[in-house]
């Protein structure tokens, strides 16, 4: 009786693929891919509709991945890949440029810090001199689905197909424009693309020097915000620069005495001696009221005794 050829190692679903032959090297060969649904150690909100994948070819593109689970296994709909070796462009801030200063108008701003511009600002870099991206040997690659129901039936469908014994031949059926060709291509393309054309590079440079200022503006925000601000320890710090101005240093002084006016709210009438302070402002506060009541009577009686009936 044959035995059932192993589709299970530490968790992972295996699944073979079959590398096609090229000119280099004729024969063909099995790579076998290592499947299991993505349990991160921190849980985002893709995990449970996301699988995990280890050992994928080193020129795997998302095109490779997408043709797999959606044409070769007839399963679930993916809705992004991230790779191990590629960095994933977070949603950038928008710069303060005229065409979104209207559309911030009617919403509330969101304060943004130095880090945040700062993050954009390690984001924004030149155009790449390569048109596809290859991977070292063994790296992992995370697959998010449409749902989670879209994950299950491609992991059970990976499972099948290896259970199964089914032949899937890696890239079979892309069509050639989808993917950027290997070879001499690569390199005849890489040559091309390290002079790119003028008004991309003019624009990732003007991105980023428009990060870069801005980067700088609210750094030297924050350091003027904290000259004169006593820390935790009660040590100010020194900072070296121009002076502010008088209209700045009213800002700056407005914001300190509201900031100490927060930290003595609830605590009036803490120690004894302020109730009785408190007590005597309101006794000579009565006193004056009265005596100016007094003398604004005795001004009322001198004038109606100037005044003679006719």
């Amino acid at each position: 009786m044959k035995k059932a050829a192993t589709i299970e190692v530490a968790g992972y679903t295996t699944l073979p693929l079959q590398l096609p032959p090229t000119s280099i090297y004729p024969t063909p060969a099995t790579h076998y891919l290592y499947i299991r649904p993505h349990e991160p150690r921190i849980p985002d909100p893709d995990s449970t509709r996301s699988l995990f994948i280890v050992n994928t070819p080193i020129d795997t593109t998302e095109v490779h991945l997408r043709h797999l689970f959606s044409t070769q296994l007839s399963a679930g709909r993916v809705e992004r890949i991230t790779f191990e070796d590629v960095p994933v462009k977070k949603p950038g801030l928008a710069t303060a440029t005229e065409p979104n200063l209207s559309h911030r108008a009617n919403k509330k701003r969101k304060r943004i810090t130095a880090d945040d511009l700062q993050s954009t600002l390690d984001e924004i870099t030149p155009p790449s001199t390569w048109d596809r991206a290859l991977h070292k040997s063994g790296a992992h690659a995370i697959v998010v689905f449409a749902d989670k129901p879209s994950m299950e039936s491609s992991l059970k469908a990976a499972a099948k197909a290896a259970r199964k014994n089914t032949n899937l031949i890696w890239g079979d059926g892309i069509p050639l424009d989808r993917i950027p060709p290997l070879g001499v291509q690569r390199y005849i393309s890489h040559e091309r693309r390290r002079y790119p054309e003028r008004s991309a590079l003019l624009r990732s440079v003007n991105d980023f020097m428009t990060v870069f200022e801005q980067v700088s503006e609210a750094r030297k925000k924050e350091e003027s915000k904290k000259a004169g601000v006593p820390d935790e320890d009660g040590f100010v710090t020194v900072v070296n620069g121009p002076k502010l101005n008088s209209v700045a240093r009213e800002e700056e002084m407005r914001e300190l005495v509201e900031r100490q006016k927060k930290k003595e709210e609830g605590l009036e009438d803490f120690y004894r001696f302020q109730s009785r302070e408190k007590r005597k402002e309101r006794q000579q506060l009565l006193l004056r009221r009265f005596d100016e009541d007094r003398r604004k009577l005795a001004d009322i009686k001198m004038r109606r005794g100037k005044i003679r009936p006719e």
